[in-house]
């Protein structure tokens, strides 16, 4: 059930492929723009800096922010590339809702990116192809009423910094214009700036590292 809504979404996303089949050349993958969805089942963070018990205060002020602890839940991605073979690049964008756990106590959290993707194919001349990602994300985490001030304010308190996106896997082309891919994700991320109550935007130094892993399944079609 976890991946019921990723698969549905593939086949509407595939729907068009009947009426191309007839135009596309036998052989190998097609080359050109694509577009898919990617599901990745019980992705969260790792929990490095997001740990559930960890609190952020502002230096020499008096606003903090809580770091919880993030449940799991499944994420849908929005993918759009472009590949010449034996190269792709992908841009795509990822949303996620969360239960977060501060010292006991239950919250929301909304994790977002978007990435920037390198991703190389090998052994091009067979359906099945081994691939590899490396790429840009630019993750921001929003913990809801994660941020209060000694007035007993709250707002939101939302985490900002790079990241470094990883993956290995295989792609299998049943017909040049289709491609199903089935890998492992990995990413690293620095969040370096928070912005609480106060709507001020600290620099964090050093940076709050997390790092986040999970299987990843992808469909595309190209047009």
């Amino acid at each position: 059930m976890r991946l019921t809504r990723t698969t549905a979404i593939t086949l509407l996303l595939l729907a068009p492929a009947p009426a191309a089949l007839a135009q596309a050349p036998p052989g190998l993958a097609k080359e050109g723009m694509y577009v898919g969805v990617a599901g990745m089942p019980d992705f969260t963070l790792d929990g490095v800096s997001f740990d559930g018990e960890t609190l952020y205060q502002e230096v020499d002020g008096d606003e903090f922010a809580i770091l919880p602890r993030l449940d799991t839940q499944d994420m849908l991605r929005a993918v759009v590339g472009f590949r010449a073979r034996p190269f792709a690049l992908e841009f795509s964008y990822e949303r996620t809702r969360h239960q977060g756990t501060f010292g006991g106590v239950a919250g929301e959290a909304t994790f977002q990116s978007v990435n920037v993707d390198g991703r190389i194919f090998f052994l091009t001349s067979g359906r099945i192809q081994p691939h590899l990602v490396v790429g840009l994300a630019l993750p921001w985490l929003t913990v809801i009423d994660g941020s209060s001030n000694e007035a007993f304010e709250v707002a939101d308190a939302t985490w900002r910094g790079p990241g470094l996106n990883t993956e290995a896997g295989i792609t299998f082309f049943p017909h040049p214009r289709i491609g199903v891919s089935v890998g492992y994700a990995f990413r690293l991320m620095g969040f370096r700036r928070v912005k609480g109550v106060s709507g001020e935007i600290f620099q964090l130094d050093p940076p709050f590292r997390e790092t986040s892993g999970s299987p990843v399944l992808m469909g595309f079609f190209t047009f």
